[in-house]
């Protein structure tokens, strides 16, 4: 089928008010551009700045174009009666069809297709589907992005390459993605025919890795081990855990195994050291603090005796991370080696928490009750999960974008305990949770992360394998993980939406009546049943109306201005507490009731016609429970409760949306009692664990200071391979002005120009870490321009993109700029001339407005110490050194730091955050002199202008 491509530039978003500046359109037939039209639109007002600066498009430009009603007949000659496609469907159509009625002419059918919509079903695990992202990640050539002309021609060539994609997935999918846009897009449907039909007729090869069963299809589980890494027969026979030292030192040492099948590797001091203090921890029976600088090569260090141990001791060990690309490297490129390392004999195994596991019964429940009524981007997420099904090889949502499937949407199609029908499930035995379980309980190593780890200890491990052994790997994050996962919190939305997807429209659509519908079709279904869901749905929206009344009165606490506010004794004599309690006491009779169908149903459900109606009436109960548990968590969540820390937070304006959250004051003696009381070995690791050397700080935060009485807690640091000295320079400029008592608006002008020299002297190759989100968008918005007449980009974080997408971006053009904010202080890799500058706007010091840092500090002057010494500057240090080991990622490493913060060497305590630095020490100089001396160590060939060496008056 024949089809027109068009795209536009405007000089604004509303199609009443602003222009068309630029039309592009091109003719595709046969998947080939046959014509191309073109033209610039004379505006009725002048083009933004912005937009100029976007596009590329000036007023001199467009002042001798066409007007509007000149061009709309040629347009639409030139597009005829072919079906539209545009990337951004919706904005493209809107305005066109605006502007044809402003010059008296009408546009064709609305429908049409789009190809922002397309990549969001067809490349579900793409972060982002913006058309510059698409085209870079497929290879897509593009003269000139935002003209448009280029991107039309962009927009034919992807949606070329989505019809060659689409060509792939089996022809059941296919059926079932033409089913499904045929409910909201003719156009779309007919385009998915067309390429099923393409399909038949070529005869496309098996699906070998895809399973079909029940009208879904998913990837095959698969098989045990990886052939390829497998060795004849194992180096390492039986040995007693005593052996675990030797044994290990000779796999990594000098002429060991490692050295041999691993080509360029080198036996490292500091690798060794760890591996010597992680087996005689597994080997005495003791808990280990060991930091490890980065370039140590720490995973290996500790891997190797874990996995011996476990395989000597016939149980697993469990390693637990933070971060996801941890783990990522842990099962792609360390478990590989160790596989070798130990004959192919090993077993290792991820686990997440189950609600980050697709459950695929429910997608194929979920997708079969789409209709006509159905929201679009609902139905295209659902379309966008069968296409993933074909694709993913662990069924886990990180390897979803959530551009794809929102998290309202991947809510309902999650494993759960409470919705799991078990062996009664037609999908059971390939479940992707079930997979994991399995090969954990098998696995001789199981990669787990901090937040499993917590629902772990606090389900009284019944969540993990039994392990008595237990490396954690980021474990400066522990804290704040069991802060987090041992309290609790109800979110205002979160109850919304569960009550929404019970019942909605009067009672007329939603889970139970549906189920109600279903089963009063059954001739099975014991008296009464229907009429008790019917009941029901009148029963939850009264529930729920009590609910927003309850998170209502607890909201009215939170001064205006602030987003949180911290609920103590004193509340409890207030008129929001009564008025709370008045509200949820209205919904007691409808609770009560509610909470007898959800056992009705439970006892229902057993005694099931088929699997598919058990399935359903267990999807409502377990909707119904977790919905039920939520009133009930914020009804106790506002209790006093010794040693805990409640508090209210308020986010949006307009209509905010409440959540009340409770969280343990002190984490460390419930991780004593928890975790290291119960098991003997547990190490924990981190390239940050120590404050000027010493490790009392994590000794006390995680409750391992009766260990360290005892003499069960070994402690070793562990230096880095890099030289610091020479590879990296501290710099502090001595006039910069004091950034917290100044404006945003102020401090961003500051910051924006010396950012742009700094920028000038580097070339870009410069991340920015801030510790405001308010003061990284001011500063955005003051230094994007500027950077891009320098020839540069801006990439920040939550401006423009994603965490991950700008980062891809950055990584993509490192003669470019990017802001981070928390997120972005760990856990980013860039080697080499990635990154030479880094910036540090202000010490990382928590906001000591917090109610979780309020009562700990409260703790502490309870008990005659300084909240400031004992809490809040270790954690900033660790925190510090957290961003600056961003910058040095290799021993060919080489780059400057530049803090903005002169506490660092004004301060008394500024010491402690240098002295945690390894071998280095700040140059504190004028702002000129310091990009002079950056750019002589950075070795930069560009010239630098008079602005840059000029020195500036403001302080």
């Amino acid at each position: 089928m024949d089809y027109v491509v068009v795209d536009i530039e405007t000089t604004g978003l509303d199609p009443v008010v602003d222009d068309i500046v630029e039309i592009g359109a091109v003719r595709l037939v046969d998947g080939e551009i046959v014509d191309r039209y073109q033209t610039f639109v004379r505006p009725s007002r002048p083009i933004p700045p912005d937009i100029e600066e976007l596009t590329g498009i000036s007023m001199a430009m467009v002042e001798q174009a066409p007007g509007l009603t000149d061009v709309i007949p040629a347009l639409l000659a030139f597009m005829g009666e072919m079906p539209m496609v545009a990337h951004n469907l919706a904005f493209d159509r809107a305005f066109l069809q605006r502007k044809c009625e402003q010059a008296g002419y009408s546009l064709a059918s609305g429908d049409g297709i789009c190809t922002l919509n397309l990549g969001r079903v067809l490349a579900p695990r793409l972060h982002s589907h913006r058309l510059e992202y698409l085209t870079r990640r497929l290879a897509i050539a593009q003269t000139s992005a935002h003209r448009a002309l280029a991107d039309a021609e962009a927009t034919a060539k992807l949606f070329v390459r989505m019809a060659e994609k689409a060509q792939k997935l089996p022809i059941s999918v296919l059926e079932r993605l033409t089913q499904m846009a045929a409910l909201y897009s003719p156009a779309t449907a007919e385009w998915f025919q067309a390429v099923m039909q393409s399909v038949k007729t070529n005869a496309v090869s098996e699906h070998d890795n895809i399973v079909e069963r029940d009208g879904l299809a998913f990837t095959r589980p698969s098989a045990e081990g990886n052939a390829n890494l497998r060795v004849p027969s194992s180096p390492l026979e039986a040995l007693r855990v005593e052996e675990i030292a030797d044994r290990a030192r000779a796999l990594l040492g000098p002429g060991g195994l490692l050295s041999q099948i691993l080509d360029g590797y080198e036996p490292r001091k500091g690798q060794l050291e760890m591996l010597e203090k992680v087996s005689q921890a597994l080997a005495e029976g003791k808990h280990a603090l060991v930091e490890a600088g980065t370039g140590t090569g720490k995973s290996m260090a500790y891997l190797v005796p874990a996995a011996m141990y476990a395989v000597t001791r016939g149980e697993p060990v469990v390693v637990s991370t933070h971060t996801i690309a941890l783990q990522d490297q842990i099962e792609r490129r360390d478990f590989p080696t160790l596989q070798r390392l130990f004959g192919g004999t090993l077993r290792l195994a991820v686990q997440k928490g189950r609600r980050n596991y697709v459950c695929l019964r429910k997608v194929r429940t979920e997708s079969s009750l789409v209709t006509f009524v159905s929201p679009q981007n609902e139905i295209e997420s659902l379309m966008s999960l069968l296409v993933w099904l074909t694709e993913t090889k662990d069924g886990t949502r990180e390897n979803l974008s959530a551009s794809s499937v929102p998290s309202n949407i991947w809510s309902r199609v999650q494993s759960e305990t409470e919705s799991c029908i078990n062996k009664r499930c037609p999908f059971f035995h390939p479940c992707y949770y079930f997979r994991a379980k399995t090969a954990a309980q098998d696995a001789h190593v199981v990669v787990t992360n901090h937040s499993l780890l917590m629902s772990d200890l606090k389900a009284d491990h019944r969540v993990l394998p039994k392990y008595s052994a237990l490396v954690v790997d980021e474990a400066h994050h522990l804290e704040e993980q069991a802060t987090s996962h041992l309290g609790s919190e109800v979110h205002s939305a979160q109850l919304a939406a569960f009550a929404h997807r019970l019942t909605r429209d009067r009672g007329k659509h939603g889970l139970l009546p549906e189920l109600a519908n279903r089963l009063a079709e059954s001739h099975t279904t014991p008296l009464g049943i229907v009429e008790k869901l019917q009941l029901a749905s009148e029963w939850v929206e009264v529930v729920q109306q009590a609910v927003d009344a309850a998170f209502a009165q607890v909201g009215s606490l939170v001064p205006e201005g602030k987003s949180e506010f911290r609920l103590t004794a004193e509340w409890l004599e207030t008129d929001a507490y009564r008025g709370f309690v008045r509200a949820l006491e209205e919904a007691e009779v409808p609770l009560v009731g509610l909470e007898r169908l959800r056992q009705t149903l439970q006892e229902l459900a057993k005694g099931a016609a088929t699997d598919d109606e058990a399935g359903r009436i267990v999807d409502a109960a377990g909707f119904l429970g977790t919905w039920l548990d939520s009133v009930r968590l914020l009804a106790s969540t506002v209790e006093e409760l010794a040693g805990m820390v409640t508090w209210v937070e308020r986010r949006g304006t307009m209509r905010p949306r409440w959540s009340v959250h409770k969280a343990p004051i002190d984490v460390a003696e419930t991780l004593q009692k928890a975790l290291f009381d119960p098991l003997d070995r547990v190490i924990l690791t981190s390239a940050t664990l120590s404050v000027r050397g010493s490790f009392d700080y994590v000794t006390r935060q995680l409750g391992l200071t009766a260990a360290a009485s005892a003499g069960n807690l070994l402690s070793a640091s562990v230096a880095s391979p890099f030289h610091y000295g020479t590879q990296a320079r501290l710099c502090v400029p001595s006039d910069v002005p004091e950034l917290a008592k100044m404006a945003a608006e102020e401090a961003a002008l500051w910051l924006g120009d010396s950012l742009l020299q700094l920028a000038r002297v580097s070339r870009g190759r410069l991340l920015a870490l801030f510790t405001s989100h308010q003061m990284l968008k001011e500063t955005a918005h003051v230094l994007r321009h500027p950077l891009r007449q320098a020839g540069m980009q801006l990439f920040a974080q939550d401006v423009d993109g994603s965490r991950a997408s700008i980062l891809e971006a950055f990584r993509n053009q490192p003669e470019s700029v990017m802001f981070g904010a928390q997120s972005f202080w760990e856990g980013i890799d860039l080697p080499g001339d990635q990154l030479t500058t880094l910036v540090i706007v202000r010490l990382p010091f928590a906001p000591p407005t917090h109610p979780v840092t309020q009562a700990r500090h409260e703790k502490i002057e309870q008990t005659g110490g300084s909240p400031f010494w004992a809490s809040s500057l270790p954690e900033a240090v660790v925190r510090f050194r957290q961003g600056f080991g961003r910058l040095i990622r290799t021993r060919q490493d080489k780059g400057v730091v530049v803090v903005y913060d002169k506490r660092l060497v004004t301060q008394r305590y500024g010491s402690a955050f240098v002295q945690s630095l390894p071998g280095i020490r700040p140059i504190v100089a004028p702002e000129r002199d310091i990009l002079t001396q950056i750019e002589a160590f950075l070795g930069s060939s560009s010239a630098t202008d008079k602005h840059i060496r000029s020195a500036r008056q403001s302080s």
